[in-house]
């Protein structure tokens, strides 16, 4: 496996195609031939131009996978805001893909990954599945929060008991800060409210980590009482905004942040976490954020609708400080086992939640620059996308997350 990366800022969407091919190609040896790209831009570009660049210099054979993403860290650069672009170039004959797609995945998102699975031969050799869908449903206006395509039911869909041995990644793709609708490149074209499944198999091996950021604000656990998919209403039977006015003594977590456009962001300072296993362990909790209050104060409106009644949940506050020390810690002790194992990364993608960079979280510094630091620094070809979901397995499932990022690293 042979991995090449480029990238592009180019203002005109079919100049950062051309641009970021060239970089990659570039880099790549002339006795390689490009087997799949993988290509994100963020919002502010023509999804459409940028694909028509790519094509130009790639033709029409290579499938290109990937969509929108909210900004991009690359070796050189990290932007988050602002037109940005990126292209990965995988070459080389001891590897394999096979590729599914789905269509109208808003109407029933169990469904679509039903279809994904069954595009998908049982690989003997298979290594893991990257899923990648659009993860607005409804775009965010002035008066109300986005309504999102669930991922757990994808998830649930794509898991199908043949692939279910698979670990599966990937992540739920938003274009901007605004909540806009988002793009997605399907292997042969453009498309919306889509998803597709990477299953990749062959000589090398995957290895990953969660990044957090969240502290608890007690150790009190409540129990969901009231939940109508993303609404949440009552936690211990207690209505859930003054509950949170009451817990955090005052209104603040409520009033969104507004985007320079004023449109609104995701409540910035709480989420709520559901702990798979020791409380104490971030790598088994499933974050949760809250995409605003809704009108009269009935319920605070979740990026996931997989809360059900009886669960135990946590309430968390987000913390700048301990998302950048996750980061280090759990990208240094990766790499670490990689190494003790004899392995070297061919290629790192960083599925990073569009909330974690520092405009938005307030932290010093952007926190994906610190997992591309130590990934470069090994000598590993890096790309960090900024989502709306990240999708990363758990005590052998597969979950979609909020606030954290999600390491994956292909090896040899």
């Amino acid at each position: 496996m042979h991995v090449v990366i480029g990238n592009s800022t180019a203002v005109q969407a079919f100049q950062a195609g051309v641009q970021a091919v060239t970089a990659a190609l570039k880099d790549l040896p002339t006795q390689l031939t490009p087997r799949l790209a993988l290509a994100f831009c963020s919002g502010d570009l023509d999804a459409h131009g940028f694909y028509a660049g790519i094509r130009q210099l790639l033709g029409d054979w290579v499938p290109v996978v990937g969509g929108s993403a909210m900004g991009l860290c690359w070796a050189q650069q990290c932007v988050t805001e602002g037109p940005c672009a990126a292209v990965v170039i995988l070459a080389g004959d001891d590897w394999e893909w096979q590729l599914a797609t789905s269509q109208d995945i808003y109407r029933d998102p169990h469904l679509s990954g039903e279809v994904l699975a069954g595009q998908l031969p049982s690989l003997p050799d298979s290594r893991c599945l990257l899923v990648l869908f659009d993860s607005i449903r409804f775009a965010a206006t002035a008066q109300n929060p986005p309504v999102l395509v669930p991922s757990g039911p994808m998830i649930s869909g794509v898991h199908h008991p043949r692939l279910k041995h698979l670990p599966l990644f990937g992540a739920g793709l938003i274009g901007d800060p605004q909540f806009n609708l988002t793009w997605q490149f399907s292997g042969d074209g453009v498309s919306r409210h889509s998803a597709s499944a990477l299953q990749l198999a062959g000589q090398f091996q995957v290895a990953s980590c969660i990044m957090h950021g969240c502290v608890p604000l007690s150790n009190r656990h409540f129990t969901v009482t009231d939940v109508f998919g993303q609404y949440l209403y009552q936690l211990d039977n207690e209505p859930i905004v003054p509950l949170l006015d009451r817990l955090t003594g005052s209104q603040e977590w409520r009033h969104l942040k507004h985007s320079p456009s004023g449109a609104p962001l995701p409540v910035t300072t709480l989420a709520l976490a559901r702990p798979l296993g020791d409380d104490s362990d971030e790598q088994q909790l499933v974050t949760r954020l809250m995409t605003g209050v809704m009108p009269g104060d009935d319920a605070v409106m979740l990026f996931e609708a997989d809360f059900i009644k009886g669960q135990q949940v946590m309430l968390m506050r987000r913390d700048p400080q301990l998302m950048l020390q996750s980061a280090r810690d759990n990208t240094t002790r990766l790499l670490a086992q990689i190494k003790e194992n004899g392995q070297q990364g061919r290629l790192a993608l960083y599925f990073d939640c569009g909330g974690r960079m520092s405009a938005i979280s307030g932290s010093d510094g952007e926190e994906a620059e610190i997992v591309r630091d130590l990934c470069v620094g090994a000598g590993i070809p890096f790309l960090a996308i900024y989502t709306g979901v990240e999708i990363a397995p758990l005590q052998g499932a597969s979950y979609g997350l909020d606030w954290s990022g999600v390491l994956v690293i292909l090896t040899q």
